[in-house]
């Protein structure tokens, strides 16, 4: 943990003079509100002794919050614009690693030497889904995450089985991590006000799946495939990806009637399946 050190321009003075205007293809929101920066900082439980890492940093006000209180912080950085302002901060606290690259081609276990990290995060809308899924396969080097979403994406991941926006995401997620959704943040927050609310998860690492999963390849793959039709029937969906007979068999072993459909099934019931599909191929 680090004193501020800096002379130079805060993030609000550096939000009045910006001469690029945010890029619309990265889904640059600039979160910008000092309680709510509080608020997500708080979720995350930081000590001096913790590192944490930081996707989409932008223009660091977050950044400049997790420093005070972190060991280490790594910030991730894909625009090359937001540099210069990023790098400001890092000399002036000496405790955050700056990364310019893309978050999506970047292998974060090389970025920390022990395991116990903290993610705390405004990640970038419009590549939400896939970075989620990147730290879904990294999940054991972390312990926290304190993730700021597009409120429809949030709501998506914290919804159970039976409800209209329970998918895929959903599924995954809720294997893995407990989830809960915390609190929503307006349009006012953000430089410029994007057009829908947000909002902030926290997700935790369980320390096994909520089911049994032997292959979760195996299990991601019978995930996409259940949901790649809503309207289709478990087994004309799952038939997108496996052959015919091997859906009816395993379905059947399941206990699951094949003209139910992908939003109704729990965690446990394509756990099930999984396991049946996979009995099939060896």
């Amino acid at each position: 943990m680090t004193e501020n050190k800096s002379k130079g321009k805060n993030p609000r003075e550096f939000f009045s003079d910006h001469s690029g205007f945010p890029s619309k293809s990265l889904g640059q929101n600039f979160l910008k509100d000092k309680n709510i920066l509080d608020k997500v900082v708080s979720l995350a439980e930081l000590t001096d002794k913790d590192e944490v890492l930081e996707i989409g940093p932008g223009l660091g006000a977050l950044t400049e919050e997790l420093a005070k209180r972190a060991d280490r912080v790594v910030a991730v950085e894909k625009d090359k614009k937001l540099i210069g302002r990023l790098t400001e901060l890092s000399e002036a606290y000496g405790n955050i690693e700056l990364i310019s690259e893309d978050s999506l081609n970047i292998d974060f276990r090389n970025l920390f030497k022990g395991g116990g990290i903290k993610v705390v995060s405004n990640l970038p809308y419009s590549v939400s889904t896939p970075i989620l899924i990147k730290l879904l396969e990294t999940r054991d080097i972390f312990s926290t995450l304190v993730l700021m979403l597009q409120l429809e994406v949030g709501e998506r991941i914290a919804s159970g089985p039976g409800t209209k926006k329970y998918g895929s995401i959903s599924v995954l997620l809720q294997t893995y991590f407990d989830i809960t959704l915390e609190f929503r943040v307006p349009p006012a927050a953000f430089w410029p006000k994007p057009k829908v609310h947000s909002v902030v998860l926290k997700l935790v690492p369980l320390n096994a799946p909520r089911a049994p999963i032997d292959d979760e390849k195996l299990y991601e793959k019978v995930i996409r495939a259940a949901f790649s039709s809503r309207r289709k029937m478990l087994g004309n969906s799952l038939r997108s990806a496996f052959p015919k007979d091997f859906v009816l068999k395993a379905l059947e072993s399941s206990g699951i009637d094949r003209k139910r459909r992908a939003e109704t099934l729990t965690i446990q019931e394509f756990s099930r399946i999984c396991k049946n599909l996979s009995e099939q191929n060896n």
